[in-house]
């Protein structure tokens, strides 16, 4: 009879915990949560490096090939700006670590520089 009403007891107790819902209230100082809320994603102003430019579209294109065969660890990004397509490079968050790398690859792109910018975060891989 014991054994019985235990594993009763044990059954209901399933049944309940796998219903139960709680709720989770974070109270924490403003200031803490702005700066932890402003981190979580998006940009932040950091360097990159401007490739070229040029008015076609296809020889950003075939620049951006080019760059990426080069160093392929490096995200690229074009933007149009009237009358311009840009070619940049990298994610940067200090200029000395976007200087680094321009001196790096300042023989195959001559006319680079390094361009302060909303940038994304490094990857981690």
């Amino acid at each position: 009879m014991n054994f019985s009403l235990s594993i009763v007891c044990f059954s209901l107790t399933f049944c309940f915990l796998g219903k139960c819902h709680t709720q989770t209230k974070v109270i924490a100082d403003g200031r803490i949560l702005g700066l932890v809320g402003g981190k979580s994603g998006g940009s932040y102003m950091g360097y990159r490096l401007h490739i070229s430019f040029d008015s076609e579209k296809t020889v950003i294109d075939s620049q951006r090939r080019n760059f990426i065969s080069q160093f392929p660890g490096v995200d690229t990004y074009v933007a149009y700006r009237t009358p311009y397509f840009y070619l940049d490079a990298g994610d940067y968050r200090s200029k000395a670590e976007a200087d680094d790398i321009h001196s790096k690859l300042r023989k195959s792109y001559p006319l680079s520089t390094v361009v302060k910018q909303a940038i994304n975060l490094p990857r981690i891989d």
